[in-house]
This record gives C-alpha cells, structure tokens and sequence, in this order.
C-alpha cells in the first residue's frame, strides 16, 4: 500500500497536483482516487473554489491511472507504507467502504476537504496508534494566499489567481498550521515522509516513478 503524489499538470484543476492511494497486491493492483468530477460542470472555478463542486471516490487499475499521467507528462512519487498487516487491511476495507456508490460522493472544499486530505484521514483513522507529523513549514510560516499563489504563478494561472483571491476574500490571509498545509499534495508528501507511529518513520524513502517536466 502507497501513497501517490502527482506533480502539476496545465490545467488549472490540476494546478496543485494530485494525491492517491495504490492498493497492490497478488491478484490486484489498484488506486483509489477522491479527486473524481465532471469535466463539463459549469461554472467550474466558482463551484471548485466554493466548494459546491461534487467530487467522488472512484477505483481504476493502477496502470490506466500511471499511463494517464504519462499522457499529460506529469510526474509521479510513490510512498510506501510501513505500517502494520492489519493497519493496511483496516484502511483497504475503509476505502472499499466509502467506494460503494452511496458513500462515493462528497462536497469538495478546496482548503479543507480535497482528495489530498481525505487520503490523509483515511489512512490516519486506520492505524492503531497516531500518526506523528512533524512541522514541514519554514519558520515564517505562509498564509493560504501565499501557497496558492506558488501554484498559480508557476502554472501561469494569472487570470485565474484574481477569480480565486476575489472568491475565497481575506479568510486565506490567516497563516496555516502545519496541517492545514497538507491540504497540498506536495505538503502532504513532506508530511508523510517525516511521519512516524509509535516514534518509527512510517513510511519508506519515496520512489520516482516518473520524473515531469514541471518544476517539483
């Protein structure tokens, strides 16, 4: 069982990079993905950013879910999980759960419940004891502001950097605690990589499953 961190893509969905679940074993090899919508809403940035957008959990082959991302030239880092046998089973079983089609949907907030936190949550309310994360933030911390704006500048997404300040006001101006932070996916990664359970890292050094032709 891994995590995956997908690196920014053009569009500007994809602006902040994706987060998944890979589910591996002898007879399988699945992901798990939150970040499921429709292509066609309208009204898409207002919806995305207010959090009116319906987003779902859907299950593909880990194959079609890589060569997707080939596709688009975004790269890919895998995280395993050092956690126990069971820890894995109790978390398969919780996403098997929230896959069945009356639990699949959910009312995406982009700052607070995307699919990067919701594989966060998933695996941290499976183990049997906490998991620690260290800080991962600079000593001056960044507001929200500042970390969306990282991604929109270097994705280009000038126009849509206006919308986004206009639509979520002053609230992101406040600076984010070191969880609040992993509502980004590659925050998340520092985050994982840096965790622990029962004071033992809990997860192995990460792998470079393909390297992108965006900054990191």
């Amino acid at each position: 069982m891994s995590l995956l961190t997908c690196s920014p893509g053009d569009e500007l969905y994809s602006t902040f990079g994706h987060t998944a679940i890979r589910v591996r074993d002898t007879a399988f090899d699945i992901v798990f993905n939150y970040g499921t919508f429709d292509f066609d809403d309208p009204n898409f940035l207002m919806k995305f950013v207010r959090g009116r957008l319906p987003y779902s959990l859907s299950v593909e082959y880990y194959t079609d879910f890589r060569n997707a991302y080939y596709h688009e030239k975004r790269g890919i880092k895998e995280q395993l999980l050092q956690i126990s046998c069971a820890e894995k089973e109790a978390i398969f079983e919780a996403l098997k759960l929230n896959g069945q089609e009356q639990n699949r949907y959910y009312k995406y907030q982009f700052l607070l419940d995307n699919c990067t936190t919701r594989a966060r949550e998933i695996i941290r309310k499976n183990t049997l004891t906490p998991v620690v994360f260290k800080n991962i933030l600079p000593e001056k911390k960044p507001t929200f502001r500042n970390l969306i704006h990282e991604y929109l500048d270097s994705g280009k997404h000038y126009w849509s950097k206006l919308g986004i300040d206009l639509l979520l006001g002053s609230r992101i101006d406040r600076k984010v605690t070191n969880e609040e932070a992993m509502f980004l996916p590659d925050y998340l990664l520092k985050g994982f990589d840096s965790a622990s359970i029962n004071g033992k890292t809990s997860l192995l050094s990460f792998y470079l499953i393909r390297s992108s032709i965006h900054s990191p």
